[in-house]
């Protein structure tokens, strides 16, 4: 399955539970903390119907974890249980009116099992794969680049044009044109270069509020998949990877404003430090294999045309054999 048809996957399946509890998640929570209950014991009566605290803590245990979190807590419990008991009346109630044998309704209620088999495929396939020590070992050095680091110190000069990227407030008005910003932080480059400190140098003409205070001590800076809380961007990575330790790039405008980044090491991981990431990109691997020969096996065919992803001439025509 492709990384595309994961998400669509994925995201089908998070919207209809997203959906659902969402009033939910967004109402103030209630304090307090449960009390200890036997897992035997009836905590919600729906009619006829009994829920044990067991059965309601499963439910809890398969929820995305952003939403477990909430309903797990003394606050979101309440909530977690009005969540139960709405889904439990309405949905006896859609069934009393036999809604789920309206066409549109069956559609949905097919994909929507459809893609939650799939997923639950997808990570049993992804569980049974085994990484041995050696297909690690190959895997990171066949792809070093790609875990690389860099521990990394920046000066930034704010300027007019990158004032949106600010949250304090600052007119724009106040704040120095570009040309007048690129010069200040070439002649900050000038002075590092004929001696002074870099560190002090951040520490008194940087305009990045996350850097400053620390030297423009900017942390470690991965080559690739860098963690996407990190605002850095693609120029920025560039140069970063293009400088050997101890040396400055030239000033690059960015999205921040007018930038100066030194490189103060070069970091290349042992395999126990990123081994999951390295045993998790093998398994990926290999279930894409293993996918790829159940579509081979199976004969499955689309339509380019239809779907645009080849020409009229070689869609595939209905019932055509594989």
């Amino acid at each position: 399955m492709s990384q595309l048809n994961r998400s669509i996957v994925t995201i089908f399946c998070a919207v209809c539970l997203f959906s659902a509890l969402r009033p939910f998640a967004q109402a103030p929570a209630p304090v307090g903390s449960p009390p200890a209950t036997s897992p035997d014991a009836v905590v919600i009566t729906v009619g006829d119907l009994k829920m044990t605290a067991s059965e309601v803590e499963s439910m809890l245990d398969n929820l995305p974890p952003q939403n477990r979190r909430f309903f797990s807590s003394p606050g979101g419990r309440a909530q977690f249980a009005e969540f139960i008991v709405r889904n439990k009346l309405l949905s006896a109630e859609a069934e009393k009116r036999r809604l789920q044998e309206r066409d549109d309704v069956k559609l949905s209620l097919n994909t929507f099992r459809e893609s939650f088999l799939a997923n639950v495929m997808q990570n049993e396939l992804m569980k049974e794969t085994k990484v041995s020590d050696a297909e690690s070992e190959k895997f990171l050095n066949d792809n070093l680049a790609s875990f690389e680091q860099a521990k990394v110190r920046r000066i930034v000069i704010r300027s007019a044009s990158s004032n949106q990227f600010y949250a304090d407030g600052k007119p724009s008005d106040q704040l120095p044109t570009d040309d007048q910003a690129k010069a200040k932080a070439e002649d900050i480059r000038k002075k590092i270069s004929e001696g002074a400190d870099f560190e002090e140098m951040a520490a008194k003409f940087s305009d990045d509020p996350m850097t400053s205070g620390k030297g423009g001590d900017f942390g470690t800076v991965r080559r690739v998949n860098q963690d996407p809380r990190v605002l850095i961007t693609p120029p920025m990575l560039d140069a970063i990877f293009a400088l050997k330790p101890g040396e400055m790039s030239p000033v690059l405008q960015t999205p921040f404003g007018f930038e100066l980044l030194k490189v103060e090491a070069r970091i290349t991981p042992k395999l126990e430090a990123v081994r999951q990431e390295v045993d998790n990109r093998i398994r990926q691997q290999k279930y894409e294999a293993l996918y790829q020969g159940l579509k081979d096996r199976t004969g499955v065919k689309t339509d380019g045309a239809y779907f645009g992803t080849g020409s009229p001439a070689a869609s595939v025509q209905p019932n055509q054999k594989p």
